[in-house]
């Protein structure tokens, strides 16, 4: 398997390609990991935890995404963590963030890792979800 790095958005995202994969054919059929990335980040933008109304891509909590070309589509590949270990609806926002794979036509199926370590501060933060907590 091969792989690639494209920048959206100021981010590097990895991209790995099947040898035997026609890559001008597959982003024709089910989009540029471009344009895919940009429509798992705009369901993660839909995602709260309940306790703060921010939603987890600007609060922080998603650390990286990674996405496979597979025959069928794009297989995701999600890192992110919670606010706290004991994060009362962790396991719900974990199935919110697996459920965009219901969402996207392309995307076959999401896989999350969730980490503790680094283990999330407020400086993950993207302005905008500090000025909605009147951090700034």
């Amino acid at each position: 398997m091969s792989s690639e790095i494209i920048k959206v958005d100021d981010k590097e995202i990895v991209v790995e390609n099947p040898e035997n994969l026609d890559v001008e054919d597959h982003n024709k059929k089910y989009g540029t990991p471009e344009e895919v990335y940009q429509e798992v980040v705009k369901y993660l933008k839909t995602i709260y935890d309940p306790e703060i109304p921010v939603n987890v891509y600007d609060l922080g909590l998603i650390y990286d995404i990674k996405l496979e070309r597979r025959p069928d589509g794009y297989r995701v590949h999600i890192t992110m963590t919670l606010t706290s270990v004991v994060c009362p609806v962790g396991e719900s926002i974990v199935d919110m963030v697996r459920s965009i794979a219901n969402k996207i036509d392309s995307v076959t199926d999401v896989e999350v890792e969730l980490v503790f370590d680094p283990p999330w501060d407020k400086s993950k933060m993207s302005d905008e979800a500090k000025l909605v907590l009147g951090m700034m």
